[in-house]
């Protein structure tokens, strides 16, 4: 039943790839298909991540654009994922339905189900994470070396996988009663000193050399609208919704052309909602914790994610995927083990109403081009075979431009004279929007002169601006 259901859930992923593509993949693709030299795919954040996919596109032959076969690669790790959690799952429930409904609740949560279609680093790292999990349930035998290895692996992929460290602590501490101080120091010591160890070998083979300060601050490095916020009500709002949106993703304005299948899967909604509801008068809840210790390993995985989230960009939710799997082996602890779940009960007209919602208000939706209006501009830019397009600061929107126009070739704007250089060279000459607006600001004269009776290509509406200026010579 695992191989079927992690086998469905691959053809589902595969089936819809989205088109609306977060600019974090666009730019590993993007690096992967730069790279000449292996260290110059490194990044603090997710250190390897790039690795493994630069492999399969050489393997390849380069034939395939690397966000593509990034989103395979997401899509095979999406069902892995699956297939792992499976596992764990059926020894605790004991129940074949059970295991198939929490695996349904995991497969097709919203946000889950959209990054699992999308290149991201997200999807591997928690895959390994769950990979991790295994070793960590209680009643097995503590582990603390091959915890310490896959911990380690994952945080490689992703820094956010240094949260299981409370949980793994707690659950090795309960697994075994003899020796308890020895395994909780030897995972400890073991996972951090080769995360540091890898991090210290990546940071040398960059830069050609070691810097104790210099590597810490790359090290911890993020992005420049990365921050903190200490707003409690702005914070508990966010979190409220980012948490929800872990489940459901989508809105309806998607389905402004809708078609008869989206009327026939709007149809399904409405059904599923309907059987939900009839099947909730008829519930009594009354949860009950019927394991513990899995219970508390859960509640411990997921406040740990929770509490930092909670202040670190908590409008974030794809952040908040790191704690998925706590969710499901918390709702796990709270099974009666062997009970099998009714065929028409609230817990099968859930998951069924979330599939069927994810499905049709976003998974369909993003895997067309009108879903990402950035992508469409990309995608109609169409810049010609050797343009240049000159920037001052490049922008997260900028990624797409160049990715989609691979024909052209990127330059930071340095001076009006290296410009003119390639206007006299004959070649074509853009400037993107940092560059567009700091030149029509500060030297007006310079920019109506190239501009005159010019192409432009603007999407300008309110919270988003990119104009792409193309340059005629003096």
């Amino acid at each position: 039943m695992r191989i079927g259901l992690a086998g469905f859930a691959l053809l589902v992923y595969l089936a819809f790839p989205t088109k609306n593509y977060y600019w974090d993949g666009i730019s590993f693709a993007q690096r992967i298909e730069d790279a000449v030299r292996w260290p110059e795919l490194l990044h603090p954040n997710h250190l390897v991540y790039n690795l493994p996919g630069w492999s399969v596109y050489h393997g390849l032959g380069a034939h395939i654009r690397a966000l593509y076969v990034l989103q395979a690669m997401n899509a095979v790790w999406a069902s892995l994922a699956l297939y792992w959690l499976s596992g764990i799952l059926a020894p605790l429930v004991e129940s074949p339905r059970a295991v198939l409904l929490l695996g349904a609740l995991f497969a097709f949560a919203g946000t889950w189900w959209r990054y699992a279609t999308d290149a991201g680093a997200y999807i591997p790292s928690i895959a390994l994470l769950i990979a991790c999990a295994a070793f960590l349930i209680p009643g097995k035998r503590p582990r603390p070396v091959a915890v310490a290895l896959l911990h380690a692996a994952v945080m490689l992929i992703h820094q956010l996988a240094l949260f299981l460290f409370p949980a793994a602590m707690f659950a090795l501490w309960h697994q075994g009663k003899e020796h308890r101080p020895r395994t909780v120091i030897v995972y400890a010591g073991l996972a951090g000193s080769l995360t540091l160890g890898a991090y210290g070998l990546g940071f040398t083979a960059l830069y050609g050399h070691f810097s104790l300060q210099p590597f810490l601050a790359w090290m911890t490095s993020y992005a420049d609208d990365a921050t903190f916020s200490f707003g409690p009500l702005r914070n508990i709002g966010l979190s409220v919704r980012g948490w929800a949106q872990v489940f459901f993703v989508g809105r309806p304005s998607l389905l402004s052309n809708a078609g008869v299948l989206d009327v026939v899967l709007l149809l399904c909604c409405g059904a599923a909602l309907i059987l939900l509801l009839a099947s909730l008068r008829r519930v009594r809840f009354r949860p009950q914790v019927h394991q513990p210790v899995l219970f508390r390993f859960a509640l411990v995985w997921i406040a740990a994610c929770g509490i930092f989230l909670f202040f670190w960009q908590p409008q974030n939710t794809f952040y908040k995927l790191f704690a998925l799997p706590a969710v499901v082996l918390l709702i796990a602890s709270c099974w009666e083990p062997g009970r099998e779940p009714h065929r028409r009960g609230a817990g099968a007209a859930f998951v069924a109403l979330l599939a069927l919602s994810n499905l049709t208000l976003g998974i369909i939706p993003y895997s067309r081009v009108s879903s990402n209006e950035v992508v469409a501009f990309a995608l109609d830019l169409q810049l010609s075979p050797g343009s240049v397009v000159f920037f001052r600061a490049f922008s997260t929107d900028d990624w797409y431009a160049r990715y989609f126009n691979p024909q052209s070739q990127w330059r930071a704007a340095e001076s009006m004279a290296s410009i003119d250089q390639q206007l006299r060279q004959g070649r074509t000459v853009w400037l993107e929007t940092t560059a567009a607006d700091d030149f029509a600001a500060n030297q007006p004269a310079w920019f109506a002169d190239r501009t005159r009776s010019t192409q432009r290509s603007e999407l300008i509406k309110p919270g988003r601006r990119l104009r792409f200026v193309r340059l005629t010579a003096p």
